[in-house]
């Protein structure tokens, strides 16, 4: 076995390793701690890790396609003949059937049937319990049996028009049951680009500058809320005197902490709008009680302590985020012209480029980076990482609604299970976009071919570049098959947008429906200011306990 296979298979491991850590963590600081399902929190965490590890899987596929291409000559190393490629790639793409398969079993099963098990009845038995949730889930396991059905049928397998590649010949070589598969997944795709646009393309903006606008320190927001406190037990203090004034009471003065803590047993004394008033300060000095008691508790946690020695940081940070995103948003603007430019088929194959010919930074940056593997690995988790962030912090500001109605509340040590299930299937189909838009748009180039180069010149009837340097030129679907591989990742997904042009199409045009949104979301958080004050879904949210 090639080093450099030892290698990847290493590097992999240990960052699904990190990734699933990382995802425990991420769910135990979103799951209520007044109420939890252990059936739902190891279920957020699983699907997290799934998906963290599928996206993750892309660098190491780059890698191991790279690694068999000398880059002096242009030619494969002595050590990749074809059974190795073969059997580099054989592998690759068994793990990505296995992430795949357990991504599609759990947002067609075991997701909904973890909802729907914490929606029975407490008070029913285990076994009533599921089986009450199967009953549910299996209407969803029946709607992806249909479209398994459906894509077999669906399919089209045939040569867009004019396109003689044995590159394209190969993305069309596929099983009827393949097929089927894929389009099951790309079905996936399509919600997972609607949570691109809506979620993932403000949350991008909202991030960087919260850290640059820098949200109100514990302390500032702990004085705020004592502050408001004071001033609502005085109206409390206000109402209370004007209620004994009433009744003839010679009492002059109260302290205010009782006067507070007080409840109208006369309410006949009182006017039905100064009751109305009184309940309502009932209900606010509730709020700010929980509140300053939530804050008091945050003070001693370990990631609040880390906050506050990181606080000079924040800025630059967030500069450095706000740069990151720009370069993501023009490498994915001028990819989107490229390929309504220069694609080779078009509509017909879902708008298909492997090499830009506009400036693409961020392209150029990681076919860089994968020289000095594993960096493109370590940079590309962090954007998975930032993207998913990005996702979650999307929900959190724009809330998980139906029409005006609030469905879940996204909260720090609040999330309901039922929400924290909801957050786990929104975050797939998110990063499923991402996967989409990071290999065919954003770094189509690198996720194709990585640094793979080919010898584009023939001396008697062989490649030989060794007085023709300038001839070594980049892999793309017009180099010869026999040197350069395409990724894993990539073939897979070009298949879904080759075999159902309507795929593709869709996918396309939603990358330009995220950068109208992105654009959107980056003026208002511009232009917007932080605010220390509770939005009434908050406080609905602490009055119910949640």
């Amino acid at each position: 076995m090639p080093a450099a296979v030892g290698i990847a298979w290493t590097m992999f491991a240990i960052m699904a390793t990190a990734l699933s850590l990382f995802s425990i963590g991420f769910t135990k600081y979103f799951a209520s701690k007044r109420e939890s399902e252990l059936s739902a929190t190891v279920v957020t965490m699983l699907v997290l890790t799934l998906i963290l590890s599928t996206a993750a899987l892309l660098p190491i596929d780059v890698f191991l396609v790279s690694s068999t291409v000398n880059s002096e000559t242009g030619l494969k190393k002595d050590w990749a003949d074809a059974d190795t490629v073969y059997w580099i790639t054989f592998t690759v793409q068994v793990l990505y059937y296995v992430f795949y398969g357990s991504i599609v079993a759990c947002s067609f099963f075991v997701i909904p049937y973890a909802y729907f098990y914490y929606e029975e009845d407490k008070t029913k038995t285990k076994s009533t319990r599921r089986q009450g949730a199967f009953k549910y889930a299996i209407f969803f396991l029946i709607t992806g049996g249909l479209l398994f059905f459906f894509g077999l049928f669906l399919k089209p397998n045939i040569l867009p028009p004019h396109i003689d590649l044995e590159w394209f010949h190969n993305l069309l070589t596929e099983s009827n049951g393949a097929k089927a598969f894929w389009f099951l997944v790309a079905c996936l795709f399509l919600p997972g680009m609607a949570v691109f646009v809506i979620y993932t393309a403000p949350g991008l903006s909202i991030i960087p500058f919260s850290l640059i606008k820098g949200k109100p320190k514990i302390d500032a927001e702990f004085d705020h809320l004592h502050h408001a406190l004071a001033l609502v037990r005085e109206r409390q203090l206000a109402i209370h005197q004007k209620q004994k004034q009433h009744s003839g009471s010679d009492q002059e003065e109260h302290e205010a902490a009782a006067a507070a803590a007080a409840i109208t047993t006369e309410a006949t004394a009182l006017s039905a709008h100064d009751y109305r008033t009184l309940e309502n300060l009932n209900d606010e000095e509730r709020i700010l009680v929980r509140r300053l008691e939530g804050i008091e508790q945050d003070k001693n946690q370990f990631l609040q302590k880390l906050i506050r020695v990181c606080q000079p940081f924040k800025v630059l940070i967030g500069l450095i985020l706000i740069i990151l995103t720009i370069l993501v948003i023009v490498s994915l603007f001028m990819s989107a012209i490229d390929k309504l430019s220069f694609s080779v088929c078009g509509r017909k194959c879902g708008y298909i480029v492997s090499q830009t010919r506009l400036f693409n930074p961020v392209n150029i940056i990681f076919v860089q980076l994968q020289k000095l593997f594993p960096l493109d690995y370590v940079f590309m988790v962090g954007i998975i990482i930032y993207f998913l962030l990005a996702t979650m912090t999307g929900m959190i500001q724009i809330g998980v609604r139906f029409l005006w109605v609030t469905l879940y509340r996204i909260k720090k040590g609040s999330t309901a299970p039922q929400g924290l299930l909801f957050s786990a299937i929104v975050l797939t189909f998110g990063l499923l976009a991402f996967t989409y838009t990071i290999t065919s748009t954003v770094t189509p180039g690198y996720a194709h071919f990585g640094s793979q180069v080919y010898c584009n010149h023939t001396e008697r009837g062989s490649r030989n570049c060794s007085i023709a340097i300038d001839k070594i030129v980049p892999c793309d679907i017009y180099a010869p098959v026999e040197i350069c591989t395409p990724t894993v990742s990539s073939t897979l997904i070009d298949r879904m947008t080759l075999n159902t042009p309507t795929f593709g199409f869709l996918f396309y045009y939603s990358q330009w429906a995220f950068l109208v949104t992105f654009t959107l979301g980056f003026l208002i958080s511009l232009f917007k200011n932080p605010n220390v004050k509770s939005t009434s879904e908050e406080e609905q949210g602490l009055l119910d306990g949640h």
